[in-house]
């Protein structure tokens, strides 16, 4: 039979390791900050001199461009921006009425048109050859979401044969009303 050694197999008691341990994280995490320190100052620096360059450079520009001409510049400027925002804000309504005029089936001629800018509005009185081709208008009118938000059939009677008058209110786009 073997001879097991009993002391052998008892645990033994290791030094901990934990300080040694927390002073090479903290040791590390100092030098990262130390490293990240002087890399940014190097880096603000090298582009504070790129920016004193640039400056020197528009200063010696600008010295050169005599002082009317760069008043000149910027009255311009403002004339162009505030002619920008007018044309923007402007409405432009013969593309509104190139679009109705497009959406308006073959058949169908109008004898009253009105336009209200509050709502984006047409008000179309009108009359249609017969019900079949009033139908495939306001269908046409229905079928373009992108330029017609919403067609409301206000009346609709057949007057003298086959003959159907009509009068429609007609929602357009505010974007067709936009300078493009």
């Amino acid at each position: 039979m073997q001879n097991i050694d009993v002391e052998s197999l008892k645990p033994k008691e290791l030094p901990p390791t934990w300080p040694k341990g927390l002073l090479t994280f903290v040791l590390v995490a100092f030098l990262f900050a130390v490293v990240a320190y002087f890399g940014l100052d190097y880096w603000s620096k090298t582009k504070e001199a790129e920016l004193a360059v640039l400056e020197e450079e528009f200063q010696k520009i600008r010295s050169d461009f005599p002082l009317q001409q760069e008043q000149e510049a910027i009255l311009f400027e403002k004339k162009l921006n505030s002619l920008s925002n007018i044309l923007t804000n402007h409405t432009y309504f013969s593309q509104a009425l190139t679009v109705l005029e497009e959406l308006t089936h073959p058949q169908i001629y109008y004898t009253n048109l009105d336009f209200s800018t509050d709502n984006n509005k047409f008000t179309l009185d009108g009359v249609a050859k017969n019900q079949m081709v009033f139908s495939e208008a306001v269908s046409g009118l229905v079928n373009n979401p992108d330029k017609i938000k919403v067609v409301v059939v206000k009346e609709m009677k057949t007057a003298q044969g086959e003959n159907v008058s009509f009068s429609l209110d007609v929602f357009i786009q505010p974007s067709l009303l936009k300078y493009q």
